[in-house]
């Protein structure tokens, strides 16, 4: 009812309050990953395999309405979120294991400029001067953090990395495309596609238990929790502002690294990781005070 009264009365504050709640459950996700340890493409097996049996588990008890039938799974929209569901979570952790964990998540300040120019060619939504600083100002943001980086010889992570921004401008512009579809089982499938297309790659090396209960977290609940509640945001606001507020795992996430097991991202990634936290800041207290003015 609550979900009902505010997404009724303002769309747009209850998009960025769902947003931002699943931007939360990433934070410690690339943390997570370090800690696991070990092959990137196991962990890509397991945590997808979980991803998607929680996901479907929960679908099954909670919402039984949402299961698909065979004609739903192969239409457009399901195919297109299983393939970038799957590829996403393949790139993401492919490039943890290529590059350090600032660099993974700080290439992903390329999504909104991707997201806006696929929303401007396909969707015809209009950029407004706001969205377009603070992009502009995140590639300010990256510029910095590469000069840090070009001697770094992690150009095949910062590429994964860069695939990754690719899938998830494209996951929420899918979604502004049709925003009245459940497909949160068409993305739990795409975790198990995830499982499929890393199994060849991965070492498959035996865990303990400490580590299973690590993928578990990574699985279970953060990616199947995050995803959940991001496939609800993008409905009510547009996908470069969507992706604005999931920038914050990006300057959160390495915090978080540096901060357990001391990888330093470095001067230049501390300062253009200001640079985008300030951008994103500015940019969402901008739209919170838009959305509150009378129509």
């Amino acid at each position: 009812m609550i979900k009902s009264r505010l997404s009724d009365r303002n769309p747009q504050a209850f998009g960025f309050l769902i947003t931002l709640l699943g931007v939360t459950f990433f934070f410690p996700d690339a943390l997570v990953v370090r800690l696991i340890g070990g092959d990137t493409m196991t962990i890509a097996v397991w945590r997808g395999l979980v991803a998607g049996s929680v996901t479907l588990a929960a679908i099954a008890v909670f919402d039984r309405t949402s299961l698909p039938n065979l004609r739903d799974v192969l239409s457009w929209p399901s195919l297109a979120m299983i393939v970038l569901q799957g590829l996403g979570s393949i790139f993401f952790l492919a490039s943890l294991g290529e590059t350090s964990a600032a660099n993974a998540l700080l290439i992903l300040a390329t999504a909104p400029f991707l997201a806006a120019l696929l929303s401007w060619a396909i969707l015809k939504e209009r950029i407004d001067a706001p969205t377009w600083g603070a992009i502009l100002t995140v590639f300010a943001g990256v510029a910095i953090i590469g000069a840090g980086s070009v001697s770094g010889g992690h150009v095949l992570g910062d590429l994964f990395a860069l695939g990754n921004a690719c899938t998830i401008a494209a996951y929420y512009v899918v979604l502004r495309m049709v925003p009245q579809r459940k497909l949160l089982a068409s993305i739990a499938l795409g975790f198990l596609l995830t499982s499929v297309i890393a199994l060849p790659f991965a070492e498959m090396a035996p865990y303990t238990a400490e580590q299973a209960l690590l993928v578990f977290l990574s699985g279970g609940v953060i990616l199947a929790g995050g995803v959940a509640l991001l496939q609800i945001g993008p409905r009510y606001l547009p996908a470069a502002e969507v992706s604005m507020i999931t920038m914050l795992e990006i300057v959160a996430g390495p915090l978080l690294v540096w901060a357990v097991i001391g990888e330093n991202p470095g001067q230049k990634t501390l300062l253009g990781g200001t640079v985008i936290l300030i951008a994103i800041a500015a940019h969402s207290l901008i739209k919170l005070r838009q959305s509150q003015r009378p129509a």
